[in-house]
């Protein structure tokens, strides 16, 4: 009994022993299974009501541990595409503040009642330029150059010799409006102008002398609205028609011997054509 003690003893302090002296081991890492797992497919019935069958699927499917994806064993997946937006197109605007050049030109009749008689129809031309704000309304300055011929009754009337002629120069200095009607864009737009400044006026002789005392050149007030239609070439180019009513106020009264004319205002119909650049 006691060897039987002391043997049990011997063996519990073998164990103890051999519990504190063992040398750990590394945890190893599991291992990608070699075992394919089958997948299974459910097939629908082929009625309302009928049950659908499992059938275990030939398609092997098989895991991959955790450390085999880190060590780069089995392929990634693709990145996402990162999401972009496009770019929102920054277009002209063809409304925009811009430079005006317009030239035009055409037959000038005198219209009120001295002038039609004392004066023949002639011609003029204008020049302009000017500032628009948009499509729609511009702002600018204006002259231009009429002439008209005096007629040969008028020049007998005055005693001039035989063979001498006569005509009266018309520059009007204007500050003008400009208002275009309509679609923006549209082929054709009608507008109104509103112009208002100063006419200079002369009359020129040729093959008579000119009187002492004699006032031969007048400056006057001078009113000129006018209407016309645009025809569009394009966005900056426009060709028109217009007709314009020009109102030149003299100073007329019965008893000046110097008065330009006996109308007031002397009233004259410009019907021009023309042609309108945006710069």
């Amino acid at each position: 009994m006691k060897k039987l003690l002391v043997f049990v003893l011997l063996f519990m302090g073998s164990s103890v022993w051999a519990q504190d002296t063992a040398t750990p081991s590394l945890q190893g890492t599991p291992a990608a299974l070699d075992t394919p797992l089958p997948t299974s497919t459910a097939v629908a019935g082929s009625s309302w009501g009928s049950v659908g069958v499992v059938h275990a699927s030939s398609t092997p499917v098989r895991t991959v541990s955790p450390g085999a994806a880190s060590s780069g064993t089995s392929s990634a997946l693709p990145n996402p595409k990162a999401l972009s937006v496009a770019a929102t197109p920054v277009l002209s605007n063809p409304v925009g503040e811009h430079l005006v050049v317009q030239l035009d030109g055409g037959l000038v009749m005198p219209v009120s009642g001295a002038a039609s008689t004392v004066y023949g129809t002639g011609l003029g031309f204008d020049a302009r330029i000017g500032y628009a704000f948009d499509d729609v309304f511009s702002i600018g300055l204006e002259s231009g150059y009429y002439d008209l011929g005096v007629t040969p009754a008028t020049i007998a009337k005055f005693t001039f010799p035989a063979g001498a002629t006569s005509d009266i120069s018309h520059v009007p200095v204007l500050f003008d409006m400009q208002i275009y009607f309509g679609d923006s864009g549209a082929p054709i737009q009608p507008y109104l102008v509103l112009a208002t400044g100063l006419a200079f006026d002369a009359v020129n002789l040729q093959g008579a002398p000119y009187k002492k005392g004699v006032i031969y050149s007048w400056a006057n007030f001078e009113f000129d609205p006018a209407v016309g239609v645009a025809f569009m070439l394009d966005k900056n180019t426009n060709v028109f028609i217009q007709a314009k009513w020009a109102m030149d106020f003299d100073d007329y009264n019965t008893t000046d011997t110097n008065a330009e004319s006996q109308d007031t205002p002397i009233m004259l119909i410009p019907l021009q054509v023309g042609l309108n650049l945006s710069l």
